[in-house]
């Protein structure tokens, strides 16, 4: 599918629109933040809706084009919104209780945060960041945020030929947003009323299963509780198969978008997702109870539940598999094929030499970027740690990370990412001292549950992100130099507003602070979870190398049967996809999936293909709108918290 547009990306109307979010949005993103410690991104999806009928109203509306940049760029804006409260946060981390009980405290270097004997002057001054002792903290972040934009580019563009024009995956999701766009553009009446149904059923649906359970669920028992400070909604059968089956696990969620979501893929998908999470967290959790393989300090006990359950096989074992498996995923179909990467290469220089992008000038870019990283990592920890470490993580692991991301988003709706890839290369080096552990890196190549010592640091976008958006401007016709422009002019912009409001916000009151409640009530304990995981992860018992080359053999040999067998190369990767996203995702996306081919297809014939892809956008626009509403009344009720009375 590809829409004829005229005129040009960027427009004033456009350049109004971003200034909208960085000026009015992201300071709700903040306050929210500190208000209830979630990150909510205020869904893109209703400002593009709500704008594109403004524009219609008055006659003038966006075209395709302008609404690829709102569909591409609000996530831009929200994502830079906490880069410098961040600081705030790590900085309170850092020298809290629980970093100086654990040890931690002492091995904080200043290029993270400002030493404790001048952190404590902070508190007193009206401005934070204008103090002299941010300017290592702060310029080292955004000399790594640059690096880490460059490598993000430069291997989003390769993964753009590799996946996008040599292997002509899918990318469901990407579809779907962009079909939302092309239907927004041309309005035509048909596809716009099926939008629109398809957000007023997520509206009702989001009203049921999601919206009134939380406004009600101080009144009523069960079927709400928290997941990373957004509400989830599922009802959790582990507790039931303690007698029968201990140490299975199963979680059933009844979020509408859970299944939606599902009518993207096909049912091979889905099933070989569901399988494989069934496998870890049913089968593989059973048999390491039964043979009684938890490790001394975590036994199992009955009443664990599934999230207990997930989260602790996947510490104590599966996260090492995982990474053997991302291991196979790249390797295995890489020496056993590389025609489509030697065509990508050969498709890059074509397109050179028609005045595109210089295929040397990318590789230059990637390996600049890249190696600087590592040198500037190096100079961190005073030149003693293993620079050949370094080396293999930026520019070998960055690459892994990347084609792992965008080959698993090619074929599922989100994709996956590799495990812990940072760490683990950190305790391979055998290097026994704390600051690498600080040092700021991109974030594909640190995936942690709780997180570890650095602020990580990655483009919003992601070098697989922006295969796709590359993908979705294809579709637009937006030419490639346009969206780098823009997106390099939006990163700046948005960390210009990002300095000023989280000095804003400590102004009126320096953080932690009552008038920011999480960071009275929940600092501390995250603070305490904090601590505790890096002296966890400094351990390196999170890495089995017998599970990881477990884990890359059956790898291997999944591949071999789906590929030489089946004809189905990329079963490893869902397989892997399914994995880590878990069962109750896996298993609403498998029912999903299964309805939509099975019935829905049926019904509406040819027309599926367009109208799946505005059905799942229209209801994930309809659930934003009732989230938004949700998140305006946690704003005005938690602001009740600065009251006299």
């Amino acid at each position: 599918m590809t829409v004829k547009s005229e005129g040009r990306a960027l427009t004033p109307k456009i350049v109004l629109m971003f200034l909208f979010t960085a000026l009015i949005l992201q300071p709700l993103v903040i306050y929210y933040f500190l208000l209830t410690n979630s990150f909510y991104a205020f869904s893109y999806w209703i400002p593009i809706l709500l704008f594109a009928e403004i524009a219609s109203l008055a006659r003038a509306d966006f075209t395709s084009k302008e609404l690829f940049m709102l569909l591409i760029f609000q996530p831009v804006a929200f994502s830079y919104s906490l880069f410098f409260i961040n600081f705030i946060r790590n900085m309170y981390f850092a020298y809290s209780e629980p970093s100086k009980y654990f040890g931690i405290a002492q091995h904080v270097p200043g290029w993270w945060v400002p030493p404790e004997h001048i952190v404590a002057s902070f508190y007193e001054k009206k401005w934070l960041f204008l103090d002299r002792a941010w300017l290592q903290p702060i310029g080292l972040a955004l000399v790594f945020t640059a690096l880490t934009i460059m490598i993000d580019l430069s291997l989003g563009y390769l993964s753009y030929m590799l996946f996008v024009v040599e292997e002509r995956l899918e990318f469901p999701f990407a579809r779907a947003t962009i079909a939302m766009v092309s239907t927004l553009a041309n309005r035509e009446p048909t596809t716009l009323r099926t939008l629109f149904a398809a957000t007023a059923a997520g509206i009702v649906l989001n009203l049921i299963l999601k919206f009134l359970p939380f406004m009600l669920s101080v009144f009523l028992l069960g079927g709400t509780f928290v997941v990373g400070g957004i509400p989830f909604y599922g009802y959790d059968f582990t507790g039931y198969l303690d007698y029968v089956l201990p140490g299975a696990a199963f979680l059933i969620v009844t979020d509408p978008l859970a299944y939606v979501s599902g009518l993207l893929i096909p049912p091979v998908v889905a099933v070989t997702q569901f399988i494989a999470s069934f496998i870890l967290y049913f089968v593989g959790t059973h048999l390491i109870t039964r043979f009684d393989l938890w490790p001394p300090e975590s036994k199992w006990v009955t009443g664990w539940g599934y999230w207990t359950l997930q989260f602790r096989s996947m510490l104590y074992f599966y996260v090492s598999l995982l990474i053997g498996l991302s291991l196979a995923a790249m390797v295995i179909p890489l020496a056993t094929n590389p025609k489509p990467l030697v065509r990508a290469f050969r498709s890059l220089r074509a397109m050179s030499a028609r005045g595109g992008v210089s295929a040397n000038l990318l590789l230059a870019l990637f390996f600049g970027s890249s190696v600087t990283a590592s040198l500037l990592a190096w100079y961190l920890t005073e030149f003693r740690f293993p620079i050949y470490i370094l080396l293999i993580l930026f520019v070998g692991g960055s690459f892994f990370a990347t084609y792992i991301a965008t080959a698993s988003a090619g074929v599922t709706v989100f994709g996956t990412s590799v495990p812990y890839l940072r760490e683990l290369m950190i305790y391979v080096s055998g290097y026994d001292k704390r600051d690498i552990w600080f040092v700021p890196m991109p974030a594909l190549l640190s995936s942690a549950p709780l997180g570890t010592a650095a602020a990580t640091l990655s483009s919003p976008l992601g070098g697989s992100s922006i295969a796709q958006a590359l993908l979705q401007a294809d579709v637009v016709g937006v030419r490639h130099s346009d969206f780098v422009t823009t997106y390099m002019l939006l990163i700046v912009v948005n960390l210009v507003s990002s300095f000023i409001f989280a000095n804003i916000f400590w102004s009126i009151s320096p953080i932690p602070s009552s008038a920011y409640p999480y960071t009275i009530t929940g600092w501390p304990v995250d603070a305490v979870n904090w601590a505790r995981m890096q002296v966890w992860i400094w351990t390196g018992y999170l890495f089995r190398p017998t599970w990881i080359a477990v884990g890359f053999a059956v790898g291997a040999a999944l591949f071999a049967v789906s590929n030489f067998v089946l004809r189905a190369p990329y079963l490893l990767i869902v397989a892997l996809t399914g994995a880590g996203m878990g069962i109750p995702w896996a298993f609403s996306q498998m029912i999903g999936s299964l309805i939509g081919r099975r019935a829905l297809s049926r019904m509406l014939g040819e027309k599926w293909g367009m109208y799946s892809y505005l059905i799942v956008t229209g209801i994930f626009l309809g659930d934003a709108v009732m989230e938004m509403l949700r998140v305006l009344m946690i704003i005005l009720a938690r602001a009740q918290w600065l009251l006299p009375f």
